[in-house]
């Protein structure tokens, strides 16, 4: 394959990698239409061009091979009398004949042994001289620039038939002989001459053609598009400027189609946006008639709120006194009771204390969480000794284990002997949380630990008892709440001890975590700093 093809092929690759990727383009379509039009003439062009030229150019070289041919066999026919006699002189005519040829380039005889009989001319340095043994002409070696061809040389002679041909006595048998071959060197530079203008005049002729085509097309497309690119343009318009514009009906039947589809979406769309602005307006009257009702309701809720919580706190007050009371002259009818040895009535009287005891609990519950709300519940900071602690709610939750038959143990692994923190609020905290796993906990094993690192000190309130589910984890710590109702029913109280313990701990600047599982116990663990 010739450079030359090699350079076609290269842009004809060209071209196609351009056609692949011009779908990727970010042009418009009349652009990409028109280049993808004028991308496919100039390779029509191409092809016909390279098509053309290969076609014309075989056929140059074809009609130059065989003058050549030509003109080796007449050297051959006008010599063979020379190589029959040996004389060269007729044989130097025919060779200074066929010198006077315009692209003979050099000639030589050989005998039939190829040795040389005359040369005439001078060999290229590229073109070897040939011993082959041929019987008919052929092309023996080929260059860029030049044929070496080769003819035998043969004399005619008659024979008689043989014996077993006498039925044919009048016939005479012809037979050739080959004596001596000639080569001549043929130039291709004519060839090369006449491809190079074959090829300069396709070329020219194909340049014409694409640019007259390519203009021709872009007018047309251009005009034909033009209604196209309108419709884009009030699309542009439309969007920047918010207007419901209208495009122009006109061009071809499917822009027309394009134009009408377009102007029935804008008037959907205006018609669309009136009714949208008609219920936006109403919304906005609904939405500031919905939020005054809401402000009006919020203040009602919130003073509704500060009436219960302040009713709370007095009412939780109020009760206090009589509940002290009875329980105060409770012990004191024990007292007298037991001095008589009355103690079938003692038995009631306890009981009746007890009750007592529990109800006045349940107030001062409830008196803490309505001061919570109300926001009248205070830190009082005072200096916590970690022994003094320990010993109190040894005392208070010792007898509260042992009657459900628990093990109650305190764990003191703190490095501190002091904190500074509300004294009152941590008992109480402290308090709820080991009633809580004496109350959850039968013949089982009740653990207060108490450690602490460079700035936290940690209580951790650990039980055997029935544990808690992934779900009542979650609320736990909400007012009112059981556990659930089956529990509820087997375990009294107001749902509060662990509401109000998480609050304290919040005032504390605290947190309060628990880690349970069902039947495994539960552990929850308080984290306070040194110093609130």
């Amino acid at each position: 394959m010739s450079v030359q093809d090699l350079r076609l092929l290269s842009l004809i690759n060209v071209i196609i990698v351009s056609l692949t990727f011009l779908q990727k383009s970010n042009k418009s379509i009349k652009n990409q239409v028109i280049r993808f039009m004028i991308l496919g003439i100039t390779l029509m062009t191409i092809i016909i061009s390279v098509v053309t030229t290969l076609g014309v150019n075989f056929q140059s070289q074809q009609m130059m091979l065989n003058n050549a041919y030509q003109i080796t066999e007449g050297l051959a026919k006008q010599t063979v009398f020379s190589l029959l006699s040996g004389a060269n002189q007729n044989a130097q005519e025919a060779m200074e004949q066929v010198q006077g040829f315009q692209s003979v380039v050099a000639a030589r005889l050989s005998l039939e042994d190829h040795s040389d009989f005359l040369l005439s001319g001078n060999y290229p340095e590229e073109v070897n001289r040939s011993n082959a043994n041929i019987i008919s002409t052929h092309v023996i070696q080929e260059t860029a620039d030049y044929w070496l061809i080769k003819t035998p040389i043969k004399e005619l002679t008659q024979s008689s038939p043989s014996e077993e041909d006498e039925f044919e006595l009048d016939s005479e048998i012809t037979e050739e002989k080959i004596i001596g071959y000639a080569e001549v060197i043929y130039s291709k530079d004519k060839l090369h001459e006449a491809q190079r203008q074959v090829a300069t005049l396709i070329a020219i002729v194909g340049i014409l053609s694409v640019t007259i085509l390519s203009i021709v097309l872009r007018l047309g497309l251009l005009k034909l598009f033009q209604p196209l690119a309108m419709i884009a343009n009030i699309m542009k318009k439309s969007q920047q400027s918010g207007e419901h514009l209208l495009a122009k009906v006109n061009g071809a039947k499917e822009i027309q189609d394009i134009a009408s589809a377009y102007n029935n979406m804008m008037a959907v769309l205006k018609q669309q946006e009136y009714d949208l602005i008609i219920h936006r307006d109403q919304l906005e009257v609904e939405v500031d008639i919905r939020t005054k009702e809401l402000v009006e309701a919020r203040d009602t809720a919130l003073i509704a709120s500060q009436h219960k919580s302040e009713f709370m706190a007095n009412m939780s007050h109020e009760l206090r006194t009589p509940i002290q009371s009875i329980i105060g002259y409770g012990e004191l009818v024990i007292e007298e009771l037991e001095l008589e040895g009355n103690f079938e009535l003692i038995e009631d009287m306890d009981k009746i204390a007890k009750n007592s005891q529990r109800l006045l609990n349940m107030i001062n519950s409830l008196l803490d969480l309505a001061k919570i709300e109300a926001g009248k519940l205070d830190i009082t900071l005072t200096e916590i000794v970690i022994d003094e602690l320990v010993v109190n709610l040894l005392d208070t939750i010792g007898p509260l284990a042992q009657k459900s038959h628990n093990t109650f143990k305190i764990n003191q692994q703190c490095s501190l002997t002091r904190i500074t923190n509300d004294k009152d609020k941590l008992e109480q905290l402290l308090l709820n949380l080991l009633s809580n796993a004496c109350k959850f906990t039968s013949d089982g094993q009740i653990t207060l630990t108490i450690n602490n690192d460079d700035t936290y000190i940690y209580f951790e309130v650990q039980d055997t008892g029935i544990g808690l589910s992934q779900e009542q984890q979650s609320y736990i710590f909400d007012e009112f709440r059981q556990v659930d109702s089956s529990q509820s029913r087997k375990f009294s109280g107001t749902g509060l001890g662990l509401a109000i313990s998480l609050r304290f701990v919040e005032l504390m600047q605290g947190k309060i975590t628990v880690e349970s599982e069902l039947d495994k116990g539960a552990k929850f663990t308080v984290i306070l700093p040194f110093n609130s």
